[in-house]
């Protein structure tokens, strides 16, 4: 049965990338090769499917690695770490999120499903626990922000190549310029 779960948020997953919102229960039905009575009976409602769906993405794939992360002693292996896989994970699903912010500014997504927030606040709150535990003075809203800059401008900037097609060597030279922005005080 848990396969069958997966399954269906895989392919609702897909869709939602593909067409938003928007996006039709049948259609997901389809791609995932279900009835659509299934996912009635599985998640209720087409948005509570679709806010599972993307609260399971941003669970595994940002808040998990995040308070891993917050527990590494040396704040430049921290801030190294968040960057690079944040970088990493948005270039990757660069539709998906692009998706998100899109049908957030439109108004169309549940409360429950504001990207922008839910990351702030992740970010918030992983920088507040490794300042907790290196006994740091830090202003974790204003590094949140700067680092919601970094990722934004990631996805929505023009760039030469996605962050990661970047060959090792230019990440790590990115990543040193937007480290040593946030240690410039220390």
């Amino acid at each position: 049965m848990r396969d069958k779960t997966e399954q269906i948020i895989q392919s609702a997953l897909q869709v939602f990338i593909r067409k938003g919102f928007q996006a039709t229960t049948q259609e997901v039905a389809n791609e995932a090769k279900v009835a659509e009575v299934t996912l009635f009976r599985k998640f209720g409602n087409k948005q509570q499917l679709f806010i599972t769906v993307i609260k399971s993405v941003l669970e595994k794939k940002f808040y998990a690695h995040l308070m891993e992360q917050a527990k590494t002693h040396d704040t430049e292996d921290f801030l190294r770490s968040i960057i690079d896989n944040r970088l990493n994970v948005l270039s990757k699903n660069r539709n998906l999120v692009k998706m998100l912010i899109a049908e957030n500014l439109m108004g169309n997504l549940p409360p429950e499903i504001n990207l922008p927030d839910m990351i702030f606040t992740s970010l918030t709150h992983g920088i507040d626990q490794h300042a907790q535990q290196n006994n740091l003075d830090i202003d974790s809203t204003h590094w949140a922000r700067q680092l919601s800059g970094i990722f934004l401008s990631h996805l929505i900037l023009p760039n030469e190549k996605l962050y990661n097609e970047l060959s090792e060597g230019e990440r790590n030279r990115l990543l040193n310029k937007y480290i040593s922005a946030f240690l410039i005080n220390e």
